[in-house]
C-alpha cells in the first residue's frame, strides 16, 4: 500500500486538534451539560467532527487498498478490522452509532450521554489513532 498523499496523516491531525478542544473543556457532568447550551453544542459537535474523522479516515485506507468505498460507517468499520487496521471494531461501531443518533436526532441527545463520553471514551479516538499510524507504518511510507 503506498500511502503518499498525506490524507490521513492530516485527518488525524485533525483528530488530534478537536480532542485537543474537548479537553481544554475538562469534564462537565451532565448537570453542567444540561445548564449550559454552549458548552453542550461544542462537545455535541466536537464529537460528531471525531467520529466523521474516524469513518473519513477508514474509508481513506479502504480506498487506498485498491477496494470500493464501503457503504456505512459501520461497514468501513468492519472493514478495516479484516484489513488489519484495527483490532476490534466494538468501540468504533458505538462512535458510528452516536453519530447517526446525534445527525438524526439531535432533539434527544441527552446530556448524561455526553457526559459519560467525555469522562470515559475519548481514549477511543486516541486509540483509533495509534492503530492508524501503527498500519500505515507497517509499510514504510510514513507518509498517510
Amino acid at each position: 500500500m503506498a500511502v503518499t498523499n498525506g490524507v490521513v496523516l492530516r485527518k488525524l491531525a485533525l483528530l488530534d486538534e478537536v480532542l485537543g478542544e474537548l479537553r481544554s473543556l475538562g469534564t462537565p457532568d451532565a448537570g453542567e451539560l444540561a445548564r449550559d447550551w454552549r458548552t453542550r453544542r461544542a462537545v455535541e459537535r466536537d464529537l460528531q467532527i471525531l467520529v466523521e474523522v474516524v469513518i473519513d479516515v477508514c474509508q481513506r485506507l479502504i480506498a487506498l487498498a485498491g477496494h470500493a468505498p464501503a457503504t456505512s460507517g459501520a461497514e468501513a468499520i468492519r472493514r478495516c478490522v479484516q484489513m488489519g487496521v484495527l483490532g476490534s471494531d466494538e468501540p468504533y461501531r458505538r462512535m458510528v452509532q452516536f453519530r447517526k443518533f446525534v445527525v438524526h436526532r439531535y432533539d434527544a441527545v441527552r446530556p448524561e450521554v455526553l457526559a459519560e463520553i467525555l469522562e470515559g471514551r475519548l481514549e477511543d479516538f486516541t486509540r483509533f489513532r495509534e492503530e492508524v499510524l501503527a498500519y500505515v507504518g507497517r509499510d514504510g511510507s510514513g507518509g498517510a
